[in-house]
């Protein structure tokens, strides 16, 4: 095989390396009982195609879940808890849930002309 083949095949492995695609994986927060909220990222395995975010009576799960095991029966079951509020989604990094400690955008926007009437009215 001459160079001329040589550059050809070469030309052809380059192509499809770039073309290859291994496949997508789902990407979920995954934690136990998080201090503040969950950050640890997961790439979940292809059996996993949603992301779960549950809030049970003593504990607080991220993670990577089936959509189809995705139901009070099952998760209760799993979990061995009666009392549970939860969600599942197909989105990367759709399970971050917050403290419920933080000042939201929707709440400073409320405040800020109060504040600034009131500081208006001390001046």
């Amino acid at each position: 095989m001459g160079s001329k083949g040589g550059f050809t095949l070469l030309g052809v492995l380059i192509i499809l390396s770039v073309l290859y695609d291994s496949g997508y994986n789902l990407k979920c927060y995954t934690c136990l009982n998080p201090v503040g909220s969950c950050t640890v990222i997961n790439n979940c395995t292809v059996n996993f195609d949603a992301c779960l975010y549950v809030k049970a009576k003593t504990r607080t799960h991220y993670q990577c879940w089936k959509f189809e095991n995705c139901n009070y029966n099952y998760l209760s079951n799993d979990l061995e808890e009666k009392t549970l509020q939860y969600e599942c989604c197909q989105k990367d990094l759709c399970n971050k849930r917050s403290s419920g400690t933080s000042l939201t955008g929707t709440i400073a926007l409320l405040v800020t002309p109060l504040l600034t009437a009131f500081w208006k009215l001390l001046i």
